[in-house]
C-alpha cells in the first residue's frame, strides 16, 4: 500500500495540465463544463480495508471512535491536493470519510485551509448513515432531520454549496413518497436559510426508480430541492433483489433530467479507446443538457482494475471527451 507521501507523489506523475491555483482559476473562467472530483473516488486510499467487513465498519462508524475506520494512507483532507493535481477546482465530499469530525472546529479549519492552499472549493457534501427521512414514524423522521441539520452546519462551515441526501424509508412506495416529501420540504427550507441547495440522489431502494424519485421531488414541492443524478444507480426494487432487475437508464435520465442540479459521473472500467465499458456518457449528457442542466459533473471512479488515481484520470478524460 502507498504511503501518504508516495500517494501524493503518484498523483503528480503524468499530469500534463497546469495545476497551480491561478491556472485552475483561469481554466474555470472559460466556457467549459463545470467539473469536480468526488472524494469517494479515493475511498480505498482513505479507508484502507476497514470497509471490507461492512457490519463491523458500520458499528465502528457509529461508535465513540468513528475515526478508526480511517485505516488508509491518505488523509481525507488531502483530497484537496489530489484535486489540484487533477487540474480541478472543486471537490465533492463524503461525510463517512470524516464522520467523527463534523463538529471538530480545528479539523474543519485545517480542511478549509488545505482547500484554500490548493486553490479548490467544496461543492457538494454527500451524507450517508444519517437515518431515514421517509421512516414510518414521526420520531425517526425527526431524528433523521436533526442529523442532517448537523451536517448542514458542517457544510456551511466548509463552504459547500449543496448537500446530497438519501430518500430512505419503509412501507409502501406511496408511504415512503409522502413521508420523504414532508421531511425533504422541511430540510430544504432549513438549507435555503443557509444558502445551501438540497439534493436527493438516486441512491438505493425506491430512489433507484427514476419515476418514483421524480414524483418525490414534485411532491416535496420546494424550489431549493433538486436531484443529484447518478448515471448508474437505476434498479427496480433497490439493491437487495436477486437476480438484479434494472430500471432503464435512458428512461431514468429522462425522468430526472428536469430536476437535476448535479451529476455523479460513475465509472467502473475502461476499454482500450478510453471509453467506460458499461456506460456511454455522450447520450446521457445530451439528455441532461437538452433539459437545461448546466451544473457540476462530479467524477466518481468505482472500479478496482485501475488504481484510484488512474481510474479517476480515465473518468475525467472520458467525461471531457463526451461533453
Amino acid at each position: 500500500m502507498f504511503t501518504r507521501r508516495q500517494f501524493l507523489q503518484a498523483a503528480v506523475t503524468g499530469t500534463a495540465m497546469a495545476t497551480t491555483p491561478l491556472a485552475i482559476a483561469a481554466n474555470m473562467t472559460q466556457n467549459t463544463p463545470q467539473l469536480s472530483v468526488s472524494q469517494w473516488s479515493f475511498h480505498r486510499a482513505i479507508l484502507g480495508t476497514s470497509k471490507d467487513n461492512y457490519p463491523a465498519f458500520l458499528k465502528t462508524l457509529h461508535s465513540d471512535h468513528p475515526e478508526r475506520v480511517l485505516q488508509g494512507t491518505l488523509d481525507p483532507r488531502d483530497i484537496c491536493v489530489v484535486a489540484r493535481e487533477l487540474g480541478l477546482a472543486h471537490v465533492d465530499l463524503v461525510n463517512i470519510l470524516f464522520f467523527g469530525y463534523h463538529s471538530n472546529a480545528a479539523y474543519l479549519r485545517e480542511f478549509t485551509q488545505r482547500a484554500n492552499d490548493n486553490g479548490v472549493a467544496f461543492q457538494v457534501l454527500m451524507c450517508d448513515q444519517t437515518g431515514e427521512l421517509g421512516a414510518s414514524t414521526a420520531a425517526k423522521r425527526q431524528a433523521s432531520i436533526d442529523l442532517h441539520k448537523r451536517w448542514l452546519d458542517t457544510a456551511a462551515t466548509l463552504g459547500c454549496k449543496q448537500l446530497r441526501v438519501n430518500a430512505y424509508g419503509d412501507g409502501s412506495y406511496l408511504q415512503q413518497l409522502n413521508n420523504c416529501a414532508a421531511s425533504l420540504h422541511t430540510l430544504a427550507s432549513h438549507a435555503a436559510a443557509m444558502n445551501i441547495e438540497l439534493l436527493v440522489e438516486n441512491h438505493g431502494y425506491a430512489s433507484n426508480n427514476g419515476a418514483w424519485l421524480a414524483m418525490l421531488i414534485e411532491r416535496a414541492d420546494h424550489r431549493n430541492l433538486g436531484v443529484f443524478t447518478d448515471l448508474d444507480n437505476f434498479f427496480m426494487g433497490g439493491w437487495d433483489i436477486e437476480p438484479e432487475r434494472r430500471y432503464d437508464r435512458i428512461q431514468g435520465i429522462h425522468d430526472l433530467a428536469p430536476f437535476t442540479r448535479g451529476v455523479s459521473v460513475k465509472a467502473h472500467d475502461f476499454n482500450e479507446r478510453g471509453e467506460e465499458t458499461t456506460l456511454a456518457y455522450p447520450p446521457l449528457f445530451a439528455i441532461l443538457q437538452q433539459a437545461g442542466f448546466a451544473g457540476f459533473y462530479s467524477i466518481e471512479y468505482e472500479g478496482t482494475r485501475l488504481s484510484e488515481m488512474e481510474g479517476t484520470r480515465a473518468t475525467l478524460a472520458y467525461t471531457k471527451a463526451s461533453l
